[in-house]
């Protein structure tokens, strides 16, 4: 993890920000990218035979289908995806799959 200065002088800039909000902040002040965030989803409309590409560091992850842009938009969708599975979107059909480029598991290290 990227080294941050933090220092004992009141910040007002941030506001009431605190604990991992407050570190974040303060990384991006001083250029660091405290968290390193997977880009959002983008690309071609996925189908069954050529599913949206969804990745994630763990064996799911909750995504939002949107739809498209313009008038095929619908409003968001959330569902939570899984590894080995497909999900179709109800409102408009497009498929998901969920790629692992991380450790794997569940988030948090939670066992079920």
């Amino acid at each position: 993890m990227p080294k941050v200065v933090f220092s004992d002088e009141v910040d007002h800039e941030f506001g009431i920000a605190t604990g991992l909000e407050l570190k974040e902040l303060v990384a991006e002040k001083q250029g660091v990218k405290l968290f390193d965030y997977l880009d959002p989803p983008s690309g071609p409309f996925g189908t069954k035979e050529h599913p949206a590409i969804i990745q994630s560091r763990y064996d799911e992850r909750i995504v939002g289908c949107s739809g498209g842009e313009g008038e095929d938009e619908h409003d968001v969708v959330w569902f939570k995806l899984r590894k080995g599975e497909l999900y179709e979107c109800t409102v408009c059909t497009q498929v998901f799959q969920l790629e692992v480029v991380g450790p794997g598991g569940l988030p948090g290290g939670h066992h079920h």
